[in-house]
């Protein structure tokens, strides 16, 4: 029987990899009977919900720093835990680092395809991927279980949703305002299909230089910006295409959020989204023309419903949170075994 886990962070991000710990961690502290613990930095407990026991250790240090490691051995020791579960590729370096110290089983989710490496990742008990493509070229045995989303339901009110006009094709954009998520250039492509409106949800360091270059093209009247905390729900439903062009390391959650409300959706050839999406849809080219190229492809493409159905029903079945949740958990039970 599983009584006790822990999950261990030690990335500096918010982002998709940090998302995946929080719902994880609140899926198995709600529906199972083992006490379920965090260690990670301070900022991330905010993130985690009231029934975890959240352990703060400064992770930013260098993963070689001798009192990070010598902390992290003390702290899985006093825990007792059965399973410490690690993500990403910091997390998996600092539990090969504690292993002389301590016996709890060990297991590593697989984020994106630079780290662990074969070598590294041999040495835990099990090895988790979000994706066949994530692990491609490694040679061990790995279980492949796709990030899952909790499917939020539409906010009853969304007034200055409604408030936008209807006249034109809606596109969505939602992400962390950041350089690396690319949205200046879906606002530099905006000019080339007048017959579309742009939704920004999202906050960010890049939010008013964002505004400032949409107010520079004269589209005030065709780019709005809404809070992140608004309700992804209703911009889905509302938007008529959703356009990823942003470069993230793991699946953008943005899109398996996107097919779970049956909205299609464009984005960027990563490792990761060559699984979920076909050729047509993906962006080989980040450079205004060829977004507009794409955009307007799949919105002028009849059969897009019908091309993305299986994609729709692919999603339910295999990238909802429960179904990741109960994977993860057999994971752990045949460990246990």
């Amino acid at each position: 029987m599983i009584q006790t886990i822990c999950h261990l962070i030690a990335s500096r991000e918010h982002g998709g990899l940090e998302k995946h710990v929080a719902d994880l961690s609140r899926w198995q502290a709600h529906h199972t009977d083992a006490q379920v613990a965090v260690i990670a930095h301070p900022r991330y407990l905010p993130t985690l919900d009231a029934r975890i026991q959240f352990i703060p250790l400064n992770t930013d240090r260098s993963r070689h720093h001798p009192n990070l490691v010598w902390r992290l051995a003390n702290l899985i020791r006093q825990g007792e835990y059965q399973i410490v579960h690690g993500h990403g590729s910091k997390s998996a370096q600092l539990m090969a680092a504690v292993q002389p110290y301590t016996e709890t089983r060990q297991v590593i989710t697989r984020h994106n395809v630079r780290h662990p490496r074969d070598k590294l990742a041999s040495a835990f008990d099990a090895r988790i991927a979000i994706s066949h493509n994530t692990v491609a070229n490694s040679k061990l045995d790995w279980n492949i279980i796709p990030n899952g989303v909790e499917l939020s339901a539409p906010a009853a009110n969304a007034p200055l949703l409604h408030s936008l006009p209807q006249d034109k094709t809606r596109l969505l954009v939602a992400s962390r305002l950041i350089k690396a998520r690319n949205v200046d250039l879906l606002i530099e492509t905006m000019p080339l299909l007048p017959d579309c409106r742009l939704m920004v949800l999202g906050d960010g360091p890049e939010k008013e230089p964002l505004q400032q270059q949409a107010s520079a093209l004269g589209l005030d009247e065709r780019v709005a910006f809404f809070s992140g905390d608004s309700a992804v729900a209703n911009f889905m439903e509302a938007a008529d295409l959703v356009v990823i062009p942003s470069t993230p390391e793991g699946t953008p959650y943005t899109l398996i959020e996107a097919l779970l409300h049956r909205t299609p959706v464009i984005a960027n050839q990563t490792t990761d989204t060559v699984d979920y999406l076909p050729e047509q849809y993906l962006l080989d080219e980040l450079e205004p023309h060829a977004i507009a190229g794409k955009i307007s492809g799949a919105l002028l493409d009849p059969q897009l419903d019908s091309a993305f159905a299986p994609l729709y029903s692919r999603a339910e079945d295999q990238c909802t949170l429960d179904t990741m949740a109960k994977a993860t958990w057999q994971v752990y039970a045949q460990l246990i075994a």
